[in-house]
């Protein structure tokens, strides 16, 4: 087991510490933050009567009882979305230790050269256990070293422990994916979905009934409600680990190397690839498909709570007065907005991961193949880059239509399909942007990939932060989001909208040109 352990680290070492590092750093950030931007208990309290409206319900769950504390209130705003990234850490390199290292061959190599099924898959459960055991201990030191008043040791473990768990949750799920799926596309594509859909559930129980939202493990952790009640109790559903495990271990044992339990069969008759495009759609089915599966979910689970927001803000006449003062827009359309900003933030998501497929097919040396084919690198990228950029724009125009189709019969919203369909037009300039800024970063460098991500995180992160706390705009004018109008309680600002879909094209363009003369491999 050791050395096959070391083959592996060699290969994800690297992913793991910057996972590592970018998580514990987005988590460690917060509560300072949240010191100084409501250091008084009475800002706290109003903000937490602000959160208690169902669309923000939907986003970071149900508002605690009790003194909404600095510790308590980074929990309640923090821990679901955090809770997506731990999960998201777990599925990546669950998939590359397991199904993607058999779709390269390298499990049959080790196996034939004497590692047991045993040893290679107490390898790949140990490397999940050591990772998420690290970063919650980084994250349990580095919140009690913080000395902020409210944050004690028992919630600080409360919290690493919750979020290593549900890190561990995932990670042990794709390794049982691994076994039944034919290929690494679709263990992640699948995992990947899972984990949105079990957040679009929970989104919507607990808007709806809170009970329905215990069989979600988001709920598991938001009620153990660390630095409050600190309720431990709820660390035992995660119990089903063990049943991951088990199960894991079994599928892995019986079945034959490159085989799987299931295997979907689309072939219908014969079909010629005949061009690079077509090439990648049949690579991608799987992870475009879930991608835009869980954005329909998203606009359908966000729309069933519209008419929930309209009871709200009908019995609390001096909230909706208070915010159409300040605004002087409707309050349903604000908070209809503020949904509207998340479900974009992560509709870029599939736009960067499908933009930047090509460096998959450059680290495997299938792009010298493809070249000698008479394929242009130029055009591989831009493929990749139109690919991308619809995949995005076609999510977020499903998202709309599911929220314009769950929210069908709520009076009092007064906005049109067509309504739905500009704000749809209006952020797809954002994914423009996103996707010509990782079309650049290939064609200057492979490793520089990971700034795109980095930057996306940064965005995500000032754009929900801001839409809930309401951080200053300073933190916003580096991303596009600042600039473009917010939808639909703001009209269309056709200027920015162009603008920035212009920058994002040029900068697609110099990427392709760059990537058609950079050395590849």
């Amino acid at each position: 087991m050791t050395h096959f352990l070391k083959i592996v680290l060699r290969d994800v070492s690297f992913r793991m510490l910057m996972w590592i590092i970018g998580i514990s750093a987005l988590t460690l950030v917060v509560p300072p933050a949240f010191e100084g931007l409501y250091g008084d208990p009475a800002e706290r309290e109003l903000l937490k009567e602000t959160l208690s409206n169902p669309a923000m319900v939907a986003i970071v769950g149900p508002v605690p009882e009790g003194t909404y504390t600095i510790a308590v209130m980074f929990v309640h705003e923090m821990i679901v979305f955090m809770a997506i990234v731990h999960g998201l850490f777990g599925i990546m390199i669950a998939n590359a230790v397991s199904r993607k290292m058999e779709d390269n061959g390298l499990l049959e190599y080790v196996s034939s050269a004497g590692f047991t099924r045993g040893s290679i898959f107490r390898a790949q459960l140990l490397i999940g256990f050591i990772m998420n055991i690290v970063l919650g201990a980084v994250i349990f030191a580095g919140l009690g070293l913080m000395n902020i008043e409210s944050f004690d040791a028992a919630g600080n473990l409360l919290y690493a422990l919750g979020t290593a768990l549900f890190g561990i949750l995932f990670y042990t799920f794709t390794l049982v994916l691994a076994q039944l799926l034919p290929s690494s596309d679709w263990s992640f594509g699948t995992a990947l979905a899972i984990l949105l859909l079990l957040y679009v559930g929970r989104a919507v129980t607990d808007v709806i009934n809170t009970d329905y939202s215990v069989a979600f493990p988001y709920h598991w952790l938001t009620r153990m409600e660390p630095f409050g009640t600190d309720n431990y109790v709820w660390l035992l559903p995660f119990a089903v680990i063990l049943l991951f495990i088990w199960l894991a271990w079994v599928l892995f044992r019986k079945r034959d190397l490159d085989d799987a339990y299931i295997t979907p069969d689309f072939k219908g008759r014969a079909r010629k690839i005949g061009s690079y495009p077509r090439l990648q759609l049949s690579g991608m089915k799987m992870l475009i498909t879930s991608w835009l599966l869980g954005m329909l979910l998203i606009g359908l689970s966000y729309g069933a709570i519209f008419g929930d927001l309209d009871t709200f803000i009908g019995d609390n006449e001096l909230l909706a007065q208070a915010m159409e003062s300040d605004s002087g827009t409707d309050p349903i359309l604000q908070f209809i907005s503020t949904l509207m900003m998340v479900t974009v933030i992560v509709g870029v998501i599939p736009a960067l991961m499908v933009s930047a497929r090509i460096l998959r097919e450059e680290k495997s040396g299938r792009l010298e193949v493809l070249a000698s084919a008479g394929i242009s690198r130029v055009h591989m990228l831009i493929t990749h880059g139109v690919l991308g950029t619809i995949t995005g724009a076609f999510g977020l125009m499903l998202s709309v239509l599911g929220m314009y189709a769950a929210s069908i019969g709520v009076e009092g919203i007064g906005l049109s399909p067509g309504d739905y369909m500009m704000t749809a037009l209006n952020y797809a300039a954002a994914v423009i942007l996103f996707t010509g800024l990782s079309m650049l970063a290939t064609g200057i460098s492979r490793k520089l990939s990971t700034l795109i991500w980095l930057y996306f995180i940064y965005a995500f992160f000032v754009n929900y932060l801001g839409l809930i706390i309401g951080l200053d705009d300073e933190w916003r004018m580096v991303t596009p989001f600042y600039y473009l109008a917010e939808m639909p309680a703001e009209e269309i600002d056709w200027m920015a909208w162009l603008i920035v879909t212009l920058i994002g094209a040029a900068l697609g363009a110099a990427g392709a040109l760059l990537f058609g003369r950079r050395d590849i491999g």
